[in-house]
């Protein structure tokens, strides 16, 4: 029973690892769309009003910061979980064939003891 509450489903786990790789490589799509897709070239809001400048500064400074404060840090941070989540995979799929391999290996000796 105790055993039970150890258990990792690693097919879950690899689920996990699949579905974070998807949504980094949609990160990255959409950062790319975010730096090439909202240009705002001098004179598209119209010409000779004061404000136009002003406007298309500020524009540049919000692309700006959502490059780089909104979508990079979300890349990181997805970019990271999927790491460790990949690493912990790994740790768990290592133990479990250790486990294995230490159990057939004692089955094994206990099987040539009573030949």
């Amino acid at each position: 029973m105790a055993n039970d509450s150890y258990r990792v489903d690693l097919d879950r786990l690899d689920e996990v690892v699949k579905k974070l790789n998807n949504v980094l490589k949609d990160m990255q799509s959409t950062s790319g769309k975010a730096k090439s897709g909202t240009h705002l070239p001098e004179g598209s809001l119209g010409k000779g009003f004061e404000e136009e400048g002003e406007l298309r500064q500020t524009h540049s400074d919000m692309k700006t910061f959502i490059e780089n404060q909104v979508l990079a840090k979300l890349e990181h941070l997805i970019d990271d979980l999927q790491k460790k989540t990949s690493r912990t995979h790994g740790a768990y799929q290592d133990q479990e064939q250790s486990t294995s391999n230490a159990m057939n290996k004692g089955q094994t000796s206990s099987q040539n003891k009573y030949s």
